[in-house]
């Protein structure tokens, strides 16, 4: 593996094993986690405790200057992380799974044979770090959009940047632009160029607060968070235990013969599609409103099909 491959790796790996000590790592518990990982993964690692403490604080400062996470050997404590930039969140643990998957189906490695990856991968991700530096610091970008809606015209913008997030392998932006919240797919973006203005940061703007009562990346206000009691088969029930329909999910039933559910946010039409995707066992029970949605988009697909 390539130097600085192998270094982004260790870095990444540090961050992750001081995170899983819940910020009381000693300098025993790192080292046998390094070597552990970096042999794992075949990248060198130094043999003696003295070379080991002078790689660690090197790569504390290199992860200080790049991820913009504050590590700090707090007495009687251990390594702990004390400040994480909240204008360049990332989350290092997909970061580090992604990249673990990214090495492994190298033809290098020998083993891409044994993973056969999804075909699609999202696009304008090239706009990732750019955006994520004007994030950091809060400087305008301006861009070309396209809008899909209207035939594919392309619209320019100037947008003040604030947060990145993901949703089904896409990337969308969420900014201001004329006193405005907008989101844009990354996607849809072209021509990015940083302005060289800076803006003055609202901190009344939340990404928690626009997202926590909604399905996927539908941020619509004025739909009420209501109330959803769903019904599902016990087989479906055990693939919504893994992996739930949104963070308020609440079980209410789960025996052989039914899984219930509740759960609380806005019925949006990301929300409603979701729902559509487990249709075979799928029965609303409340609100009555979503059960005839619900019933008649299949109404209309079973006339369509038919």
């Amino acid at each position: 593996m390539k130097s600085s491959i192998s270094q982004l790796l260790r870095l990444m790996v540090t961050v992750s094993i001081i995170e899983e000590a819940h910020g009381h790592a000693d300098t025993d518990f790192i080292f046998n986690r390094l070597e552990r990982s970096c042999r794992w993964r075949n990248i060198p690692y130094p043999s003696t405790d003295g070379a080991r403490k002078r790689l660690l604080q090197r790569d504390i400062q290199t992860i200080s200057e790049i991820m913009y996470i504050d590590i700090k050997n707090v007495r009687n404590k251990g390594y702990m992380i004390v400040n994480r930039d909240e204008y360049a969140p990332l989350d290092f643990e997909k970061l580090f799974s992604d990249f673990d998957l990214l090495t492994a189906v190298q033809p290098d490695t020998k083993i891409n044979s044994f993973i056969y990856p999804d075909h699609h991968r999202g696009k304008g991700v090239s706009n990732l770090y750019p955006l994520l530096m004007a994030a950091k610091k809060r400087e305008t970008v301006s861009f070309s959009y396209k809008l899909v809606r209207h035939g594919n015209k392309e619209a320019k913008y100037e947008v003040e940047p604030y947060f990145l997030k993901e949703n089904q392998q896409r990337w969308y932006l969420i900014g201001k632009t004329d006193g405005k919240i907008k989101l844009f797919g990354l996607d849809r973006i072209s021509d990015l160029e940083f302005t060289g203005v800076t803006y003055k940061y609202d901190s009344s703007i939340s990404a928690s607060d626009m997202f926590d009562d909604s399905y996927g990346i539908w941020n619509a206000p004025e739909i009420p968070v209501e109330k959803i009691e769903l019904r599902f088969s016990q087989l479906d029930g055990e693939f919504l235990k893994g992996v739930p329909l949104h963070h308020s999910q609440r079980i209410l039933v789960d025996n052989e013969n039914e899984f219930r559910i509740e759960l609380n946010l806005r019925i949006t039409n990301d929300f409603v599609m979701a729902l559509l995707s487990r249709a075979n066992s799928l029965e609303v029970i409340s609100p009555l409103h979503l059960r005839e949605r619900i019933k008649n988009i299949c109404e209309i697909c079973a006339k369509r099909n038919n």
